[in-house]
């Protein structure tokens, strides 16, 4: 899997079983199970089941978060198994530290807007950028990620509507984590393999687009 300065792949929003093993197939670090309010939410029991899987092929599984309360996040990451919290909302102290009494890496997402790139004093291990739009997540909108470029290599994450077609221009800003969903989708939400299999592909560097 990837090294300690190169970019690592996240495939967000996988619903069932099925489709986990499906995206697993292919060279990704992190799959992403939402247990906010979203047509791609899935029920904890099904959670444990994806991030068993996760675990078995040596990957990580990240829950998203959004509305919960801090036990209630807590106590998902630990019935789940969960590798990491992707975190919409605010980040206690008290939360931080239940989460990593877990070894639970905890992300958390600022939405992008007009204006300057927003900022956080909130404790966390990786911010993750997100554009701003109708959800918290799974819009398939892009921000303007040229306001990335003064941030240092390696140290946060970009989502947004990338895909296999923009995916070397959002690694031109060395993020640590690049995270897809919506645009790997087809009409019924489930994750594309030949779409996965190319985005994978250009994140680990073994095939280039111009």
């Amino acid at each position: 899997m990837s090294s300690l300065n190169a970019t690592r792949l996240k495939i967000c929003g996988i619903k069932n079983v099925k489709e986990a093993l499906d995206v697993l197939e292919f060279d990704v670090d992190y799959i992403g199970v939402i247990f906010a309010q979203s047509v791609r939410q899935v029920a904890p029991d099904t959670a444990k089941e994806i991030s068993a899987l996760a675990r078995e092929r040596d990957r990580k599984c990240v829950g998203v978060f959004a509305g919960q309360s801090d036990s209630e996040i807590v106590e998902l990451c630990e019935f789940a198994m969960l590798n990491v919290a992707q975190i919409h909302g605010e980040i206690s102290q008290s939360l931080y530290l239940g989460l990593k009494n877990l070894d639970v890496e905890v992300w958390r997402v600022l939405s992008v807007s007009e204006g300057d790139l927003p900022k956080t004093n909130e404790p966390n291990d990786m911010v993750l950028y997100d554009c701003k739009g109708r959800n918290l997540g799974g819009n398939g909108v892009s921000f303007e990620w040229q306001k990335l470029e003064n941030l240092e290599p390696f140290s946060f994450g970009i989502a947004g509507g990338i895909d296999e077609n923009n995916a070397c221009a959002a690694l031109k800003f060395h993020p640590l984590v690049i995270d897809a969903n919506s645009k790997l989708e087809d009409e019924k939400f489930i994750k594309i393999p030949s779409k996965v299999a190319v985005l994978a592909a250009i994140v680990n560097n073994k095939m280039k687009i111009e």
